[in-house]
């Protein structure tokens, strides 16, 4: 063998072996990009499901502040209309006519005819009720009072450093707690 027919031998060996070795580091190099790839794909998907879910997560949160809001704006409403109900119950006591008024009024100072005491009422009632308080309750330790109190309607019964208040306004408050889920269950039969 010649040294030419040697060195092409070599020349060719060294091709075929950098050609192989170039296959093989290219079918690497797929080989990395695709696993590449895929792990991207696999971290985009991931990603993309976890900004999904936060996604949904806030629209909950948000439908829930909505939610509450509402029921808090209706619950506020369904109040209004009850504190207006309790109004009116005051205004229609003091619409009563004299009659029915001196009987609700006396109604609530019988209790008290034993025990005496004086007998305060707005300036309005005062003149509504002077007369009949002094014949309903003579020979009583009871008394109208020259002063005025600033309530709506009833009374406030002093007995020295004793008051007992039995103005309209304190007698709705008395039975709030008891009727307002009756009152709320007749204004909203529906819930």
């Amino acid at each position: 063998m010649s040294l030419e027919s040697i060195t092409e031998r070599i020349r060719q060996e060294a091709e075929a072996y950098g050609a192989d070795q170039k296959a093989r580091a290219e079918a690497a190099k797929q080989g990395t990009l695709e696993d590449a790839r895929r792990k991207a794909e696999a971290i985009k998907a991931k990603r993309a499901a976890e900004a999904e879910k936060d996604s949904q997560v806030l629209r909950d949160r948000r439908a829930s502040v909505a939610d509450l809001e509402s029921r808090k704006m209706k619950l506020a409403a369904k109040q209004e209309v009850i504190e207006a109900s309790y109004s009116r119950a005051a205004e229609k006591l003091r619409e009563l006519d004299d009659d029915k008024y001196q009987e609700f009024m006396t109604g609530l100072l019988e209790e008290f005819k034993a025990e005496g005491g004086e007998v305060l009422v707005n300036a309005e009632d005062r003149a509504r009720m002077s007369g009949l308080l002094e014949k309903k309750f003579s020979g009583t330790d009871l008394k109208l009072s020259q002063d005025t109190a600033d309530i709506k309607g009833g009374f406030i019964l002093r007995r020295g450093n004793i008051s007992y208040n039995a103005s309209v306004e304190q007698l709705l408050e008395n039975v709030k707690g008891q009727a307002t889920s009756e009152i709320a269950s007749l204004l909203f039969p529906e819930e």
